[in-house]
């Protein structure tokens, strides 16, 4: 038999409080690294989808003589891919108000890829003053001429 003075072993509930309290940090802290990460591929991918577009309009309008004759959502949808009219949320780009230089894009993304991807464009000179995002849905003219 123990004598009264030998003590129990364990873990008390503060340390098991303590390791709760670590796993949830932890975990949290990845989930917004992981949503930090995926945001950011996002706005990588459709900052490429800009630049293909931008390059297919180019094209047809050296090849067709004018912006009006030449660039069309068909139209760049056949140089790019029909793929690659869908944003990585897989809403549909859509080319539209296409005048003699110049063409208007909407981008549906969403709202924290979308101001990423509006920063990005701010450098362009070539894309107008113009540029938003209004609702997660990115606005913005190209205009050939600048």
């Amino acid at each position: 038999m123990k004598g009264l003075n030998s003590r129990m072993s364990g873990v008390t509930l503060l340390e098991i409080l303590l390791v709760l309290a670590i796993a949830a940090m932890i975990i949290i802290m990845s989930i917004r690294y992981y949503q930090s990460a995926t945001d950011s591929e996002q706005a990588n991918m459709a900052m490429e989808q800009i630049q293909a577009i931008t390059a297919a309009a180019d094209n047809l309008a050296l090849g067709g003589g004018s912006y009006l004759a030449s660039v069309s959502q068909a139209a760049i949808s056949s140089v790019v891919g029909s793929n690659n009219m869908n944003t990585p949320n897989g809403s549909l780009i859509t080319i539209s108000n296409v005048v003699a230089t110049s063409y208007g894009v909407s981008m549906p993304l969403g709202t924290t890829v979308c101001t990423s991807v509006l920063a990005k464009l701010q450098g362009n000179n070539k894309v107008s003053g113009t540029a938003a995002c209004t609702a997660g849905t990115l606005s913005y003219t190209y205009d050939n001429t600048k």
